[in-house]
């Protein structure tokens, strides 16, 4: 029962990251926008959409805190410098969304309109960096804890990673926005072209991070395994769009933004948090709750969860 706590939290979050890098991409093309109709357009793509995307976030927090207790101090400790990153951004984000028709004034909607590509860069290369960083272990600190220092964020595999989630995003916020476009606009077809234009520099980026991540990762076999269908499933996402499956084109888009979280779990095991020293490493065994916890949250987490997934679903075929 250990590992389904481990891997059910470690769900919510890929959940998370594939729907949230959707936004990632409709914010960054706020760039590619060129008239106040088009960023409008764009924002109203996403406004139904993100609180519910969210929603995974807030629900692997919950469940971290509950059934891996131990994992989650840790983490925000090691992580503290990242964290304080994505949730500034986040928050800006989610205000340029909904404050940006809140005033007429042409340089309100600048504002929000510079800020919004920006914070949502910010978003999907952090996630990159910071996965990443999991993958390839943290550092120790002088008394002996995990912590992420500046050298692991921005070591080239973090580096990569990080490239590859924001362009990953970009790709797959063309494929979503496409369809809420008018055939024949400028934003459609600059759209259309920018999912053909990444597709391939997508793809490099992929094989360079893994090329990388051989040199420096404890399990390159799964490292490869990850690469490899990353590759495959971009290249098939870019033959679906051609053929005008979107949804196809979408689900497989998908496949290299989720094998980061996935990666992680594949290389470390039950290693819930890995050190490149030894020091300051967490097992799964030492960090899980007590059973009348987990029993708990049996009867209270999961059926919740069930009843998101079916508002999730919902909200999507009612505003998608």
């Amino acid at each position: 029962m250990d590992i389904f706590w481990y891997a059910l939290t470690g769900l919510l979050f890929t959940g998370y990251l594939a729907l949230e890098c959707l936004d990632f991409g409709v914010g960054m093309l706020f760039l590619f926008a060129r008239t106040e109709q088009d960023r409008e357009r764009l924002r109203r793509t996403v406004v139904p959409l993100f609180l519910a995307n969210e929603v995974w976030l807030v629900a692997f927090i919950g469940l971290l805190s509950g059934a891996l207790p131990l994992l989650e101090g840790e983490l925000l400790h090691a992580l503290r410098i990242p964290v304080v990153v994505l949730l500034c951004a986040w928050f800006l984000r989610d205000a340029g969304l909904w404050f940006r028709t809140m005033h007429p004034g042409l340089r309100w909607r600048r504002t929000w309109d510079a800020v919004i590509p920006a914070t949502s860069l910010v978003l999907a290369a952090s996630w990159g960096a910071v996965l990443a960083t999991l993958i390839r272990g943290l550092s120790t600190s002088g008394t002996g804890h995990a912590v992420a220092t500046a050298k692991d964020l921005l070591h080239p595999f973090s580096l990569a990673c990080a490239a590859v989630v924001t362009v990953g995003s970009l790709r797959q916020g063309t494929l979503f926005a496409a369809p809420n476009l008018p055939a024949g606009t400028a934003l459609a077809a600059r759209t259309g072209r920018l999912t053909r234009q990444l597709t391939y520099p997508l793809i490099a980026l992929i094989l360079l991070t893994t090329v990388i991540g051989l040199t420096v990762c404890p399990a390159p076999a799964a490292l490869a395994v990850c690469g490899i269908l990353s590759t495959i499933a971009v290249y098939g996402s870019a033959r679906d769009h051609a053929a005008g499956r979107t949804t196809r084109a979408l689900l497989q888009g998908t496949v290299p933004l989720v094998a980061l979280p996935a990666a992680i779990g594949l290389i470390n095991g039950t290693t819930a948090l890995a050190t490149r020293s030894g020091e300051g490493v967490l097992t799964l065994s030492n960090t899980i709750a007590d059973p009348t916890t987990l029993t708990l949250l049996s009867v209270t987490i999961l059926p919740t969860l069930i009843a998101v997934a079916f508002a999730q679903r919902w909200i999507w075929r009612v505003f998608r």
